[in-house]
């Protein structure tokens, strides 16, 4: 009777658990979601976009996105140790893997800028730009004063 009961605390303990996951990787989810929604409008009002620009313009950023985060997402994968336990041979080799990666970074960023300028202009695209960098900046901020408060 023991092992039944210990085993239906386990099994109720295990759904429970994957509930609550579940229920995390849903609100995060819904976060990144409007988070994105949010960074689309703010973009969209700075660089002062047409409908028309709009639609050819967000479904070539979103690509570009996804694959500056898959080229960021492969290079940290490996690198979870602490970088007490490298050796300098190890040390060395992230080094030159991170300025690998930050090169092939920049050549995606210059093949997408191209791409965009057959539908924004110069200016538009530098206003892209500097609303990044404000966007995430007024992210950080807002979440500093989030924890300031907690």
């Amino acid at each position: 009777m023991k092992r039944f009961t210990l085993f239906l605390f386990l099994c109720c303990a295990l759904a429970l658990g994957s509930t609550v996951a579940v229920a995390q990787d849903s609100r995060t989810q819904e976060r990144r979601e409007n988070v994105e929604a949010a960074k689309i409008a703010y973009l969209t009002d700075k660089m002062g976009l047409s409908s028309e620009q709009s639609q050819k313009f967000w479904p070539l950023y979103n690509e570009y996105e996804n694959k500056r985060r898959t080229l960021i997402k492969g290079y940290r994968s490996g690198y979870r140790r602490d970088v007490e336990e490298l050796s300098e041979q190890e040390a060395k080799a992230r080094i030159d893997n991170m300025f690998i990666t930050k090169e092939k970074e920049l050549e995606l960023e210059k093949e997408y800028a191209n791409r965009y300028l057959k539908i924004i202009s110069n200016k538009q695209l530098i206003k892209l730009y500097r609303g990044e960098r404000e966007f995430t900046k007024m992210l950080l901020k807002r979440l500093d004063e989030k924890r300031a408060r907690n």
